[in-house]
């Protein structure tokens, strides 16, 4: 405990006596409210110059308030941590001295909590009309004014922010226009009613167009899909028919090889008969110069009409072009298109 109000003493401004709210610190190191500082040099007769409220020193010009953010993280944990407590903790009744009882309500007029049993005359009695019960609350410094430590009763609308009585007599928001608590939680909830609106409105439009968008991603993965499968169908009947073309052609290939193998076959072996021939007719004349004349007359007769013979047998329509040619031919024909399906 001791730790705790040591900390909350150095979390103290100098000037309001409460613990820091947006601290900004000044060139000589010492920091307060930005309000409590504003207000101090507000009421200064210098407008220009400016003096620290802690250790007096001047500064000419007026320095710039930056905002310490390391005391200000510091006094949101210490916050935070408070209210955890507050929260843990139950607000006892004031009026039981002997045996603590939980309190059930806290008046902000009386600024006291109170238990069922010491509730009662707030409740029962005229003279406690208006008096303004909340829940239990330990704390009522959030409730009370940092300037006059009395309870915030009225709401600036041109400050937005609310104030206590003192404020709209002698502070600086008595030319402004007041509300009451009940009027000013009336006009913002109104306000907050209608940001709502807005809110569902722009969140309806944004499911629309949510769904709009959601819609479209479907006809796009359908519109896709569809494309595939034609796609893929079309590309099946293409491989199919180059399939067809190949093999149509390789027969084509191979019947041509066969037909010109033929030819060939054949020319050779006619060629062949006829080298065996001019062999023999080659071995008739070389036995000539050892035959005698009347021999030689005799078989020459003979050997000549042999000669007239294979003479006839070449005749210009019986040589042989090159068996090649329709076999190449149709191969060129084939790769320009050729085929079953062209």
């Amino acid at each position: 405990m001791a730790t705790e109000g040591a900390l909350a003493e150095e979390l103290t401004c100098a000037v309001c006596l409460h613990i820091y709210q947006d601290p900004v610190i000044l060139p000589c190191q010492h920091s307060f409210c930005l309000e409590c500082i504003n207000n101090v040099w507000a009421g200064s007769t210098l407008s220009v110059d400016a003096s620290c409220p802690q250790c007096r020193r001047k500064f000419s010009p007026r320095p710039s308030l930056e905002k310490n953010f390391t005391l200000g993280n510091i006094v949101e944990k210490y916050n935070l941590s408070q209210s955890a407590e507050a929260e843990s903790a139950p607000v006892m009744c004031e009026y039981c001295f002997e045996n603590p009882s939980p309190a059930v309500k806290t008046c902000l007029k009386c600024e006291t909590s109170f238990c069922s049993l010491h509730l009662k005359p707030h409740l029962t009695k005229k003279a406690y009309n208006d008096h303004t019960l909340i829940k239990p609350t330990a704390d009522l410094t959030k409730r009370q004014c940092t300037d006059h430590k009395k309870m915030l009763e009225f709401y600036c609308e041109e400050d937005g922010k609310c104030v206590c009585i003192s404020c709209t007599v002698t502070g600086m928001h008595k030319s402004h226009t007041l509300l009451s608590l009940d009027q000013a939680e009336a006009k913002i909830k109104d306000k907050l009613k209608k940001k709502v609106k807005n809110l569902d409105r722009v969140q309806e439009d944004c499911s629309t167009e949510l769904q709009g968008l959601k819609t479209s991603e479907d006809e796009i993965k359908t519109i896709s899909n569809e494309l595939k499968g034609k796609l893929s169908k079309k590309f099946s009947e293409w491989r199919k028919r180059l399939k067809e073309d190949e093999e149509y052609a390789l027969k084509l290939i191979d019947e041509e090889e066969c037909r010109v193998l033929s030819e060939i076959r054949s020319n050779s072996e006619t060629l062949t008969n006829k080298m065996e021939q001019i062999k023999i007719i080659h071995a008739e004349l070389q036995d000539q110069p050892q035959m005698d004349s009347l021999s030689l007359i005799q078989d020459s007769e003979q050997l000549l009409s042999r000669f007239v013979q294979f003479e006839d047998t070449l005749a210009p329509q019986d040589t042989y072009p090159d068996q090649s040619m329709g076999f190449w031919e149709m191969e060129v024909g084939t790769q320009r298109g050729f085929g079953p399906n062209s």
